[in-house]
């Protein structure tokens, strides 16, 4: 999500922890105590992503309606922009950055 002062915001460090989490819950012997440790350590940082980017949301949402009158937000159709073959990468993006939680926020 990028503001239209340029100011970025990404996840990509908490999402890359959690690839390396699963990657390292495969080597694990199933239904070992190892295992069971190891399945909750990836849903434990999806948690945190998702308080971190809520909270993230509440703050955006907060600056904004402090710093302007009126704000109009563009109507995206996610599905559609993902269909239209991009890559895994730029879908993964769009399917991040919640614009339905964004709108949900500010409305």
């Amino acid at each position: 999500m990028v503001a239209s002062s340029g100011t970025l915001g990404r996840l990509s460090a908490p999402l890359e922890r959690i690839r390396m989490l699963r990657r390292a819950l495969s080597r694990r012997r199933f239904l070992s105590k190892n295992w069971l440790k190891a399945k909750r350590r990836p849903a434990k940082q999806h948690e945190r992503v998702k308080d971190f980017r809520r909270d993230l949301f509440f703050k955006l949402g907060a600056q904004l309606s402090q710093e302007y009158d009126l704000l109009v937000l563009e109507d995206l159709d996610v599905r559609g922009l993902v269909q239209k073959g991009v890559t895994k990468k730029r879908r993964m993006r769009l399917y991040d950055s919640s614009f339905s939680e964004l709108r949900r926020i500010l409305g």
